[in-house]
């Protein structure tokens, strides 16, 4: 059961990092990165916005079964992108394989409904090694896809990958229960949730390329706040809420999202920096000068050695509790962060701190929802990791914009004119700060109580 799982929260990951390595070749064929860049934005998007509802449709209706939706309809997408050659009908797969962005929500509510509770802490670790193992294969087969044949192939893979965690969930897991009802479901507070997650997120991926003071940007926030205004105060009012906010009430699902947030917005930028790193020329006497190719393979150890720190996770969690395993995963990942502004100038020790850092972040990101589910009633169990999801795609996006802005703080111009790098004070800057906010991600974890997890019923 939990390698069907494992595989559906790789396919999720891979349908990520696929498009990445197809990049060049998308831009090739539709001369404008910022056309192409909407299939990143929009699979992110439609993901983090349907993560809740996906998740509180499965609590209700069955996860298993709204699984399996999700799973056809994301195979949908990406057969009719292997095929497509036009711009607009690529969009519209992508927004298909976006709801594959919702299946961690269902697979955390899976691992409690189908495991003991002894055994829910490692088994959520374990399936959540699944995104490592996704982004790796996304990368790494992705880029021999585009190499050998076309950016078509990456969606018959997706396609593949997809197609297979059907079979699979559909052979290993039971049916699941449905819940009874015991008074009228809160339909309006579900819509409102929706355009308001993805108000908010629009303007936090697409105002910096607008412009702050666009009226675009302006209007996306103010109409995305006020919604969530609404759909707080119908959250409220509601006797039985599609999302019910009074959740956050529960001291550890306020602890788990804040911390989720933090360290979105500052351990998870790992890609973004040490991209910019890798690749910024060495006379910036902090770059290495290495092509976008070898600055991803350096990465991929990380990506490896992730795959175990999962189940560590777990496994400690099962042990001693997610207060602990947050204080050593918030430690270990500010260490390598640490390490790194000391030791930058060897591709080697960077891919070293890189492991380092990666594990102690998978740590965090593996703990979160075992939290939830000590935390959460059994029926309200996928809805909160789905809004803890929705928590996590939004702090990435801000934790992006932070850090762009802090290695934008200090640069250098190119002896040639034009290009700017970061200077080793940007560095500096922007690494003290994700250190800074990590630790404070870290003492959160003082507020959980003390030992071992026990589901809430």
């Amino acid at each position: 059961m939990i390698i069907a799982l494992w595989v559906a929260e790789m396919t999720q990951a891979f349908g990520t990092a696929m498009l990445y390595a197809g990049l060049k070749a998308l831009i090739a064929t539709f001369k404008d990165p910022v056309l192409v860049g909407w299939l990143v934005t929009t699979y992110l998007l439609v993901g983090a916005g349907a993560a809740a509802v996906a998740g509180r449709l499965g609590d209700l209706f069955g996860r298993r079964r709204v699984l399996l939706i999700l799973l056809a309809l994301s195979v949908t997408g990406s057969i009719i992108n292997a095929v497509s050659t036009s711009f607009a009908v690529l969009i519209a797969g992508r927004v298909l394989e976006g709801l594959a962005g919702a299946i961690l929500p269902l697979c955390v509510g899976l691992v409690r409904e189908n495991v003991s509770k002894e055994r829910v802490p490692m088994a959520i670790g374990l399936m959540i090694s699944g995104a490592s193992a996704g982004t790796a294969a996304g990368l790494v087969i992705g880029g021999m896809l585009v190499d050998l044949y076309s950016w078509h192939a990456l969606f018959v893979a997706s396609a593949s990958f997809a197609a297979l965690a059907f079979v699979l969930i559909r052979l290993c897991l039971p049916p699941s229960p449905l819940q009874p009802r015991t008074a009228p479901l809160d339909w309006l507070g579900g819509l409102l949730f929706v355009p308001a997650t993805l108000a908010l997120l629009l303007a936090i991926s697409s105002g910096p390329k607008w412009g702050i003071g666009d009226p675009r940007t302006i209007a996306t926030l103010i109409g995305g706040a006020a919604l969530f205004a609404v759909w707080i105060r119908q959250s409220l009012k509601a006797v039985d809420p599609m999302f019910d906010v009074r959740l956050f009430r529960n001291r550890q699902v306020l602890v788990a999202n804040l911390a989720t947030a933090l360290v979105s917005m500052s351990t998870l930028q790992i890609t973004l920096v040490f991209s910019v790193m890798l690749q910024a020329p060495k006379w910036t006497m902090v770059g290495l000068g290495v092509s976008a190719t070898l600055a991803g393979l350096v990465k991929l150890p990380s990506n490896i050695s992730s795959l175990f720190a999962g189940p560590l996770s777990g496994w400690l969690t099962q042990r001693g509790g997610g207060r602990m395993v947050m204080v050593a995963g918030g430690l270990l990942t500010s260490a390598g962060w640490l390490l790194a502004m000391a030791f930058h100038d060897s591709i080697l020790i960077i891919g070293l701190i890189l492991i380092v850092i990666s594990f102690g972040a998978t740590m965090l990101f593996a703990v979160g929802p075992t939290i939830l589910v000590d935390a959460v009633p059994h029926d309200r169990t996928s809805e909160a990791a789905g809004m803890m999801t929705v928590v996590r795609q939004a702090s990435l996006g801000i934790g992006a914009q932070i850090v762009t802005l802090l290695l934008a703080t200090s640069t250098v111009v190119a002896p040639e004119g034009g290009a700017r790098y970061p200077t080793v004070g940007a560095f500096m800057l922007t690494m003290g700060v994700i250190v800074a906010i990590s630790l404070v991600a870290t003492a959160l974890a003082f507020a959980l109580p003390k030992g071992k997890p026990v589901a809430a019923v």
